[in-house]
């Protein structure tokens, strides 16, 4: 939905959406990864002088979420406009918000001039929301089917389509934070970050 070319490198400030039964991990892994490149340039282990902005965002607080962990987010508020991206996670969640007009016209603004990004069955509600038009995107492989009503399917754990980035299966929460750390640093800081986290040595997204 972006219009023209995306400057990833001009991102600083990124916003991660909960609300009640949202799966943990879907958000919590691409946190820790991102949150990584902020900590390593602290220690001086990353000559970068761009660190992240990341926090978590709520309509209300605490977020109970889908396997019982309640999490206070960093910022209660319906207003997500003020950040550079915003990171959808799925969860049985989402499926109420999927018929929530008020959010899904949000949403769908928030895409037209901003980086927009799902984990898991979180695409499924930027499908809901008009933003997968005319996009290919991924999403949980149980979920596929569904997915194909709003967008044609892409490939990979992750899949970047202009100013949509979709990622597939709940683990590729860790691809995604990658993926989007090597979109507005680079490459060597999205594998020093796999170091980091004593990722297997192999470990590198596919797309």
């Amino acid at each position: 939905m972006v219009r023209g070319l995306v400057d990833f490198r001009q991102i600083r400030s990124i916003a991660i959406l909960v609300f009640p039964d949202v799966e943990e991990f879907d958000f919590i892994g691409v946190y820790e990864v991102l949150n990584s490149v902020n900590r390593m340039m602290e220690e001086g282990k990353l000559s970068l002088d761009k660190p992240l902005s990341v926090e978590v965002v709520a309509s209300e607080s605490p977020v109970s979420c889908r396997n019982g962990l309640r999490i206070i987010p960093n910022e209660v508020s319906e207003d997500f406009t003020p950040c550079d991206v915003l990171i959808v996670p799925g969860g049985r969640g989402i499926r109420p918000l999927m018929k929530n007009p008020a959010l899904l016209q949000r949403l769908r603004q928030f895409a037209e001039n901003h980086v927009i990004c799902s984990v898991c069955t979180g695409s499924l509600l930027l499908g809901a929301a008009g933003i997968l038009e005319g996009k290919r995107a991924v999403t949980h492989h149980w979920h596929l089917k569904e997915l194909e009503a709003y967008a044609a399917l892409g490939s990979g754990r992750v899949y970047v389509d202009g100013g949509v980035i979709t990622s597939a299966g709940i683990s590729s929460t860790i691809d995604l934070g990658l993926k989007l750390t090597e979109l507005i640093y680079d490459e060597t800081t999205a594998r020093r970050v796999v170091e980091r986290l004593e990722l297997p040595a192999s470990y590198w997204p596919s797309a």
